[in-house]
C-alpha cells in the first residue's frame, strides 16, 4: 500500500477533502445556529448561509465551506480520468460526465460567493448546482457498470442518487417536504462520492505494492 497520501491519485484526495468540508466548515455552522433548533426537516441546506437565520459566523462557515467544497469538487473531476475505460463509447461518456463535474463544482463555489440571501445570483447557481449532480451522476456511472463487480456496484448506487436527486429536482416546488429531500438528495450524492474515493483508494492505493 502507498503510505504517502501524495502519491494518491487526485481524486482518493478530493474525495477526503469533500467529506472534510463537513466536519470543518457544514457542522460547526450547523452549531453555531442561533437557538441550536437547527433542523432539515424545516430549513434548506443553503439556508445555513443565510445571517439573517444563522448567526454571522455560523454563516461565514458555511458559505466559505461551500467555496472550498466547490472547489475540492473541481479537483475531484480532474481526478476522474483514472475511472476511463478502454472503450471509446465508455471513455467518452465518461469525459462528459468530466464536464458535467467541472460545472457542478464552479457552480458550487458561486453558492458560496453569492449566499441564499442574494438573489437571483444564488437560486441560478442552485439550479445549476442541481441539474449537473444529476447529470455527472447519470454520465459518470454508466461507464462504471462495464468494470470490475466492485465499480459497477458503485455505479449501480449512482444511478440511485440520480434518480434521488431528479425526485428533488422536479418535485422542488410542490413536494411538502422538499426541505428534507433536498438533504437526502445531497448527502446521497455526497455518499456516492465518498464510494467512489473508496473504491479508488481500495484499487489503487490498498492493493498495490
Amino acid at each position: 500500500m502507498e503510505k504517502n497520501p501524495f502519491g494518491w491519485p487526485i481524486l482518493v484526495i478530493a474525495g477526503i477533502l469533500v467529506w472534510l468540508t463537513e466536519l470543518w466548515f457544514n457542522l460547526p455552522s450547523i452549531l453555531l445556529w442561533p437557538g441550536g433548533d437547527f433542523s432539515p426537516f424545516v430549513y434548506y441546506h443553503s439556508q445555513l448561509g443565510d445571517p439573517g437565520l444563522n448567526s454571522a459566523i455560523g454563516a461565514q462557515f458555511y458559505n466559505s465551506g461551500q467555496v472550498f467544497q466547490g472547489l475540492s469538487i473541481l479537483l475531484f473531476a480532474g481526478g476522474i480520468y483514472i475511472l476511463y475505460g478502454e472503450k471509446t463509447w465508455q471513455r467518452a461518456i465518461m469525459i462528459l460526465g468530466q464536464i458535467s463535474a467541472f460545472i457542478l463544482g464552479f457552480a458550487l463555489v458561486m453558492n458560496g460567493v453569492y449566499s441564499i440571501n442574494f438573489q437571483p445570483e444564488h437560486g441560478l447557481y442552485s439550479e445549476i448546482l442541481f441539474y449537473n449532480i444529476f447529470i455527472a451522476e447519470v454520465l459518470v456511472n454508466i461507464p462504471l457498470l462495464f468494470k470490475s463487480k466492485l465499480f459497477k456496484a458503485i455505479g449501480i448506487f449512482g444511478l440511485i442518487a440520480a434518480a434521488v436527486n431528479l425526485f428533488f429536482v422536479v418535485g422542488y416546488d410542490f413536494l411538502p417536504a422538499g426541505q428534507f429531500i433536498e438533504w437526502v438528495g445531497i448527502y446521497v450524492a455526497e455518499g456516492w462520492l465518498g464510494i467512489i474515493t473508496i473504491g479508488v483508494f481500495y484499487t489503487e492505493v490498498w492493493k498495490k505494492d
